[in-house]
């Protein structure tokens, strides 16, 4: 887009007036005029520059997705096991979000290591033609001793763990087990190592709910305390832009091809 001190197309006075170039992708201003030099032989100053709010930063984008659904997530179930499979519905779920990605593929794809979540990526992979790089230190929350139980369960059968962890989700460990504390200080670490990694990339990275949740966490600002408050259900993808100074959410909990999210 051109701007010019004077319209007028035949205006002779304008021929070698200032005339700034403003490029839309950089937000750059050039000086038509640079590096002309006045009749005395000195250079004509450059145009002012345009002052920039913010110094560019290199973005890299972050699609959260959650794996697809099984019968342990449909049962109410916690549970961390690394072989728990996928249904019939999950692959289904898996299949619509890797078509969702074509419209705009991702650079990198990544994988925590449970078969449930490479199953998953394993659809985007198939779509995209991406290798899946598993990484580690992504697992969902250990639940300890509490693998396979339910809320309910707990509450009948184990009455003071439950009441404990009804007082404070976020701290409270599972027997044998991590906090949502400790999972979210491990996330958060490992999360910081990849998008340095993978700076200015666009990265599918496939993941759990937990995980999914402290990404979210950390890149509002929120207190940990409402960890609780996000829904991440199965099938979903979240996207959250990281650069070195500041974080945006676009959008969270997306499950591509759903009537309702």
């Amino acid at each position: 887009m051109k701007l010019s001190a004077d319209s007028k197309p035949n205006n002779a006075a304008n021929s070698h007036a200032n005339t700034k170039v403003e490029t839309a992708t950089s937000g750059k201003v050039e000086s038509a005029s640079a590096g002309k030099t006045a009749p005395d032989g000195a250079k004509k100053p450059d145009a002012a520059k345009k002052e920039v709010l913010h110094p560019e930063e290199s973005i890299t984008t972050l699609l959260l997705i959650r794996h697809g659904h099984t019968r342990a997530t449909e049962e109410g179930r916690l549970y961390t096991d690394p072989e728990a499979e996928l249904t019939d519905e999950g692959l289904k779920q898996s299949k619509a979000l890797a078509e969702w990605l074509m419209s705009r593929p991702p650079d990198v794809i990544l994988s925590s290591t449970a078969k449930r979540v490479v199953a998953t990526a394993e659809s985007i992979s198939g779509q995209t033609n991406l290798e899946i790089i598993r990484v580690e230190h992504l697992n969902e929350w250990h639940v300890g001793d509490w693998e396979g139980r339910t809320y309910l369960d707990l509450k009948k059968n184990d009455p003071e763990d439950y009441k404990r962890w009804t007082a404070d989700p976020i701290r409270m460990r599972p027997p044998g087990g991590e906090s949502i504390e400790d999972m979210y200080e491990r996330t958060k670490k490992r999360i910081a190592d990849l998008v340095e990694q993978y700076d200015g990339k666009r990265v599918a990275l496939v993941t759990h709910a937990g995980i999914v949740r402290s990404v979210l966490v950390h890149a509002l600002g929120m207190p940990l305390d409402n960890f609780w408050r996000i829904s991440i259900p199965v099938g979903t993808v979240s996207k959250v832009d990281f650069s070195k100074s500041f974080a945006t959410v676009h959008f969270m909990a997306m499950r591509p091809g759903a009537d309702e999210v």
